[in-house]
């Protein structure tokens, strides 16, 4: 099976369904099998074939839904762009990938210009946006003609990823259509998917929260209800309306819609399931379960682990266990193999910190990267970067990022448990720990510090002070600074390599 069946087999067997509701339009799986035909052969008249890249600059519409299904079917690669970065970011990428054809929506004029002043003989054609801007984008659709046959390889990739560059560059990870299938297939028997579930996707289309969530739902012929992109507003309106079965978030939107001055008027009781990814040091997880009643067993409650280089599904807590191990990223999926390796590679003893490896559903490699590709897949093992520790039950805590270990006095400082610790002040609104060059510790442990209120010398004092009468001596900031919010990625993590460089000049 390949990526493009998902629909195609769907249209087959229950095509008056509803697969996708975009704006006020229904498309059913049997009119969405249509489009992406239609998109394919319009590919196909632009000489887009097997292994082809087609990046995409644009935000959620079904145009491109389209394009997703359309060059997998084709044996093409899809190459979605991050419409935060800037031209410089863009034209790496694009460099990196060299796309056969480059799909923008006008809003990313500018910064396409910017990106292909490297690459000025890439054909450019305008995707549809919010504006009605079609007429390119239909004079495309109409100059095709039926695609061709082609024999795509469960194994061939369909998507090049770029990671969203927590630690540095991004690197395009090769996501093949068996890893994507099967995954799928996984977290469909997880989330208890069915074909009367509706499940509401604002992810941005850069990131696997947005094509790897939404796919079990369509794999069991579900309803998926496509947004433009995040807005706490509009899902809080649309979500009785369309009657949304399960939510997926990270805590930064789930902030946004606990917080909302609409949410208490606003009828949830449709929602059976709400399923995260989350560090979560300022307790939002535990204010969302309060506010859905999920104690009360009003709806569900899951945590899930993953990455854009797994399934992206590793990880599940379930609902009868959130609580008891709250905080825990529970247990390997189904169909996959997980390990807590030391640097050698050998098992860690339960208790111990080791870095999460994995075995499944992962991706093929980096794109023309073949040094990150056999690190990261050592041993075969995707190496995840993720420190964690095993229970006696075997349900996984996250530590730390492997990168974040700070080495300081010959010590390993965890930079997660610091600022755990740190978030428990009343004067931490939220807090990021990095280590820094010292010529005589290696690395100083450096907190970098969101203040609930005015930042002050005498705060800095007290937090320092207050880590060291709370955990190991080594474990003490060395230096406090102040900032009224951190870079993130699309996702809400925070991007310590900025925060590196800025505090190392």
């Amino acid at each position: 099976m390949i990526v493009s069946d998902i629909i195609r087999n769907n249209a087959r067997s229950r095509g008056s369904s509803t697969a996708l509701v975009v704006g006020s339009r229904d498309v059913s799986y049997a009119d969405l099998q249509d489009l992406i035909e239609e998109t394919a052969g319009a590919l196909t008249a632009r000489g887009i074939g097997y292994g082809d890249r087609v990046a995409v600059l644009a935000k959620n519409s079904l145009e491109y839904v389209q394009l997703y299904f359309a060059t997998a079917s084709l044996g093409a690669i899809l190459v979605p762009l991050n419409f935060w970065h800037r031209g410089a970011e863009h034209a790496y990428t694009i460099g990196d990938a060299e796309p056969s054809l480059f799909f923008v929506e006008k809003d990313y004029d500018e910064v396409s210009a910017e990106a292909r002043a490297a690459s000025p003989d890439l054909p450019v054609i305008r995707i549809p946006g919010p504006e009605g801007d079609r007429a390119e984008w239909d004079e495309f659709s109409a100059g095709g003609s039926t695609a061709p046959a082609v024999t795509v390889d469960e194994r061939d990739p369909h998507m090049i990823l770029y990671t969203s560059g927590t630690t540095g560059k991004p690197k395009g990870a090769m996501l093949s259509h068996r890893r994507t299938v099967d995954d799928g297939l996984a977290m469909a028997a997880t989330l208890r998917v069915t074909d009367r579930d509706v499940f509401m996707n604002y992810f941005p289309p850069f990131h696997v929260g947005n094509w790897d969530h939404m796919k079990p739902f369509l794999l069991m012929g579900g309803k998926v209800v496509l947004l433009r992109e995040f807005d706490a507003s509009v899902v809080l309106e649309l979500l009785p309306r369309h009657r949304v079965s399960v939510v997926l978030g990270v805590p930064t939107m789930l902030h946004s819609l606990i917080t909302h001055p609409s949410f208490e008027a606003t009828d949830t009781s449709s929602v059976r399931l709400l399923y995260y990814g989350a560090y979560d040091p300022s307790g939002i997880m535990d204010r969302t379960a309060d506010a859905f009643g999920a104690r009360e067993g009003k709806i569900s409650m899951g945590h899930t682990y993953g990455l854009t280089e797994g399934g992206p599904f590793v990880t599940w807590c379930p609902p009868d266990d959130v609580f008891a191990k709250w905080g825990s990223i529970g247990r390997a999926m189904p169909g996959v193999e997980v390990a807590l390796l030391d640097d050698d590679g050998a098992p860690v003893q339960p208790g111990s910190p080791g870095e999460i490896c994995v075995r499944g559903p992962r991706m093929s490699g980096y794109w023309r990267n073949d040094e990150a590709s056999k690190a990261a897949l050592a041993g075969d093992w995707l190496h995840t970067g993720d420190v964690a520790v095993a229970d006696s039950d075997g349900f996984l805590t996250i530590v730390d990022r492997k990168k974040d270990m700070i080495r300081s006095g010959g010590q390993n400082v965890w930079s997660k448990e610091v600022e755990d610790c740190l978030s428990q002040h009343p004067g931490v609104a939220d807090a990021a720990v990095i280590g820094l060059p010292d010529p005589v510790y290696e690395e100083q442990v450096v907190a970098i510090v969101v203040p609930s209120g005015e930042p002050s010398d005498a705060l800095a004092a007290e937090l320092t002070t207050f880590v060291r009468t709370r955990l190991a001596g080594y474990n003490t900031p060395k230096a406090v600074h102040f900032v009224t919010e951190f870079p993130r990625t699309a996702v809400g993590k925070i991007q310590k390599h900025v925060l590196r460089e800025r505090f190392t000049a």
